[in-house]
């Protein structure tokens, strides 16, 4: 004691305050503990379920039994415990922390099957419930996304997200798939929606660094797996699809059309848990085509192999004027009558050689668990599937870890990593000759494409053409892709009703392709398949960094009137870079790029660079949690449109009206119509990816003409083009009747595409070939309907059924110019035609008479259906004034089909027992 009487008194002053402060530190922000159990109407604990003191970062989930524990520091006062979870309707509990060390709360939860209390993410970063927003949403939770028996999230979405269309771009094991939420965005561009993961922007395009050989024949072959294949399913815990223009005033305008969020799985509160999933796949031909198997042949054999000219085809009779000695080689256009001999030939079904019954199989192992301040998700997963055409197959390894810190009451931190390898072994596809499905469907079936010679190498079908076996015997078609994905998160509360959002994020994947054809060992193939062999070479580089940051004040302006103000920035950096290398004429043993000795076309070489960003203001006003009107403002800007068009404003505006909550509805109306959500929703959005990095300059490519120049490219560019705008209007309902057993979902939209960015061909006279521009307009209009039902709810057993329906009708309304067709492909067969979808096929016609009958013409002595101008409506040919028929050379052309299906429908059955689980 006299030591301590002999301290100064400034040190005294110091420890004394030091012991107060702790003391009060500790009487202020205590230890506390959290306990409780969450279960259904019928008392059952539900799992999963997600508890948070609300504006604070404490929470956490519940386990397998519905119990749940929290270990906060919280200071002394009153605290809302909110308890939701998919499928349940949001509740909480009121919590008043005083001087005790552990408190108990319970809750139960009601079943919500439409969802209208999940929270959701309806910006990168903003965070609210379903029953807020003005436009569509649909949401996908991993129980839905596992068993369905593909490695592809794509096709995991295939009949349960409205308004989506989803096709398969590729036969290939690993192939892509295409999104379309509401139809065709764009022509020139993109129509795929906005893909995020995690709140980081990821590209899933398709680079083709295989194939290059299909150039040489003009096919334009896009091959390639989407990169959504990186992502393995069973690390998802949800998807998050918005359709529509008004989602965009808060994602950006790269989501003109659509959203769609994944969410991957976190660790849970808790000791280490360890998953362990395995399945295997059987992959097989789903219809096999009629071949003919008629065992005759028109024409006159020339060799007893047919492999002379004559033999290639069925013979036009006129071409040749002595049968017997001068064969044909036809058939030509018009040209005359088929020949009427016949011979005998043996028919074969080359489907038994091209096509085989394959296996696959999907691993995928996890570990997880923490605390309430640190929790962790770690997994890896193997995945290998092998193709129905036959040495065809795909493959991928995978690891990803995530790990969430709580730092203390108003900070969380939060990130992830993917790193992923897949590779494949293709074939050619699409409209390529050197594909063995083309091939098989193109030669006559007369030839037995299995016969070897005596060094066991195949032989040759129909001149010209390749076997198709030898393309899948001796072709080797690989690419490999390595992808890292990673996000940080940075969440803070510090004051009542602020939440501050700032996520960085990197994107980042390299694409290696290579090809490699074998000399063909019979003659008279043609020169564009080279017989002499082929190697390519090709790499993609991609590169992209997403940063966000957003902020969100809550606070109430009434008692009744809730007032969210959010204002954020986003900006997006992209890097490209592409090489590639062709060669032929290839020396044995080898199988590099080194083995060409003829390099026929210059190596290729290019890179982009670009950067995207934005601005954006969002006002919502809740009355009741009931009705909620939204307004919102947005600037986004491109390096690829010039500074003039770099800040365009697009506006969104929505209202949601849950009428059921009213007083009225709980009467005998609400017994059995339980649930009725009105909702409306306004915006526009622009394509910020509708053109290419540098496409409105004009560039230059290398020469060796002269020694080495340059020269521009045929296009002239374009530095005034602007984004494609598009305004859309939306209105729909959400139902549910029966306490649940029985839902109704359904949209209406509107949507109106102008400043369509379009390629023009022009006269060589303009100095370039063609021109990109803003060119025309076009619509969308459609219906979405889903009808879900639960014929059997109990609690061992369910039974869910779903019918989704949705119809799009999409039009061209204005082109270039008054032009009324404008063509892609070099035939000029499909395009735009004004008042008729994109993508129409619109092809010359016969013409006809009043009656309906063909008109004929004299072709050397045989009368033949006429080609010429006409009315394309009532098939009537033009005529002069005498009334005599027009002899035109330039036919009018009408449309033959279009490629976009008017609707689609799907209905999916689902039933569980207990641990089984049954989809059809």
């Amino acid at each position: 004691m006299r030591k301590f009487y002999n301290l100064p008194a400034g040190r005294i002053q110091r420890v004394v305050l030091s012991v107060l402060l702790q003391l009060l530190l500790l009487s202020v922000c205590a230890q506390v503990t959290i306990t409780g159990k969450v279960t259904d109407d019928q008392g059952v604990g539900l799992p999963s379920i997600s508890i948070q003191v609300r504006n604070t970062n404490f929470g956490g989930t519940t386990d397998a039994a519905g119990n749940y524990t929290l270990q906060t520091n919280l200071k002394q006062g009153t605290y809302e415990v909110e308890f939701s979870g998919v499928g349940y309707k949001t509740n909480s509990a009121r919590l008043t922390i005083g001087t005790d060390n552990s408190y108990t709360v319970n809750s139960s939860l009601a079943n919500d099957p439409l969802g209208l209390d999940e929270v959701v993410v309806t910006g990168t970063l903003g965070r609210t419930s379903k029953r807020q927003l003005g436009n569509s949403i649909s949401t996908i939770n991993a129980e839905q996304l596992q068993n369905t028996g593909t490695a592809n999230l794509s096709t995991m979405l295939s009949g349960r997200v409205m308004g989506a269309q989803i096709t398969q771009n590729s036969g290939d094991p690993g192939g892509g798939t295409s999104v379309r939420l509401r139809g065709v965005g764009s022509i020139f561009g993109s129509s795929e929606p906005l893909y995020i993961v995690d709140g980081v922007i990821i590209d899933n395009s398709s680079a083709n660094v295989v194939n290059l050989s299909a150039d040489a024949q003009g096919a334009r072959i896009q091959t390639g797996t989407n990169r959504l294949v990186d992502i393995n399913p069973n690390d998802i815990d949800r998807v998050e699809i918005i359709n529509g223009a008004a989602a965009a005033a808060i994602y950006g305008s790269r989501a003109s059309n659509g959203v769609v969020q994944i969410f991957t799985k976190r660790g849970k509160t808790g000791a280490p848990k360890v998953a362990l999933t395995t399945s295997i796949q059987h992959n097989s031909l789903r219809k096999r085509i009629e071949f003919n198997d008629y065992p005759r042949r028109f024409g006159i054999p020339q060799d007893p192999r047919l492999f002379a000219a004559g033999d290639r085809l069925t013979i036009v009779a006129n071409l040749r004027p002595n049968q017997s000695t001068t064969p044909g080689v036809g058939p030509a256009a018009l040209g005359g009558r088929l020949d009427t001999v016949t011979y005998p030939v043996t028919r074969y079904d080359y489907q038994d050689n091209i096509f085989e019954n394959a296996l696959g199989t999907d691993n995928h192992i996890s570990v997880n668990g923490g605390t309430e301040r640190v929790n962790y998700y770690f997994s890896g997963s193997y995945m290998r599937n092998g193709g129905i055409i036959k040495n065809t197959n795909f493959q991928r390894y995978g690891i990803r870890a995530r790990t969430d810190f709580t730092l203390n009451s108003w900070a969380k931190l939060s990130g992830g990593v993917l790193y992923s390898n897949s590779r494949s072994r293709d074939m050619p596809n699409g409209n390529n000759f050197f594909s063995p499905v083309s091939t098989m469907t193109i030669i006559d079936n007369v030839w037995n494409i299995d016969e070897r010679d005596a060094n066991g190498n195949l032989k040759h079908v129909e001149q010209v053409r390749l076997n198709p076996l030898s393309v899948i015997e001796t072709y080797d078609i690989r690419q490999e892709v390595n992808r890292n994905l990673s996000d940080l998160k940075l969440t803070l509360t510090p004051l009542t009703g602020l939440n501050v959002d700032l996520t960085t994020g990197f994107d980042n994947y390299s694409q290696q392709g290579f090809e490699f054809h074998d000399r063909v060992p019979y003659p008279f193939v043609a020169a564009t398949f080279f017989p002499d062999g082929y190697v390519g070479t090709a790499k993609f580089n991609y590169y992209q960094w997403t940063g966000d940051a957003v902020a969100s004040y809550r606070f109430n302006l009434l008692s009744d009137l809730v007032s969210t103000t959010s204002a954020g920035y986003s900006t997006q950096y992209i890097k490209t870079a592409y090489s590639a290398q062709e060669g032929r004429d290839i020396a044995p043993l080898v199988r590099t790029i080194s083995a060409a000795q003829n390099f026929f076309t210059p190596p290729v070489d290019t890179r982009t660079e670009q950067s995207i960003f934005g601005y954006f203001f969002q006002e919502t006003f809740g009355y009741k949690n009931k009705l909620f009107l939204t307004a919102a403002g947005r600037f986004d800007g491109s390096s690829a449109f010039n500074k003039d068009a770099q800040n365009i404003f697009y506006p969104k505006a929505s209202i949601s009206y849950n009428i059921s909550d009213e007083g009225f509805w709980s009467g005998s109306l609400g017994k059995w119509f339980n649930t009725l959500k009105l909702r409306a929703s306004y915006g526009k959005a622009g394509n910020l990816t509708g053109i290419g990095a540098y496409d409105r300059f004009i560039t230059y490519l290398p020469t060796t003409y002269t020694g080495g120049a340059y020269v521009p490219r045929n296009q002239i560019g374009n530095i005034d083009i602007r984004p494609e705008i598009k305004t859309e209007w939306e209105g729909g309902a959400d139902m549910q009747f029966l306490r649940g057993r029985l839902g109704l979902q359904f949209s209406i939209y509107d949507q109106k595409i102008e400043d369509l960015v379009l390629p023009f061909n022009l006269a060589p006279s303009n100095g370039a070939s063609s021109l990109v521009d803003n060119l025309g307009k076009m619509t969308n209009k459609g219906v979405e309907l889903m009808l879900t039902g639960s014929p059997v709810a109990q609690r061992d057993l369910t039974w869910d059924i779903s019918l989704l329906y949705n119809r799009n009708r999409n039009k061209v309304t204005e082109l270039y110019r008054g032009a009324t067709f404008i063509g892609f492909d070099a035939g000029n067969t499909q395009g735009v035609l004004l008042g008729h979808p994109v993508g129409v096929y619109y092809i010359n016609y016969y013409a006809r008479d009043e009656a309906g009958n063909l008109v004929l013409k004299n072709v050397n002595g045989y009368q033949l259906p006429q080609v010429e101008r006409g009315d394309p409506i009532t098939n009537t040919p033009a005529r002069d004034p005498n009334g005599l028929v027009v002899q035109s050379a330039t036919p009018l052309r009408k449309v033959l089909g279009d490629p976009n299906p008017d609707f689609t429908a799907s209905l999916t059955n689902e039933l569980r027992f207990k641990n089984w689980d049954l989809r059809l």
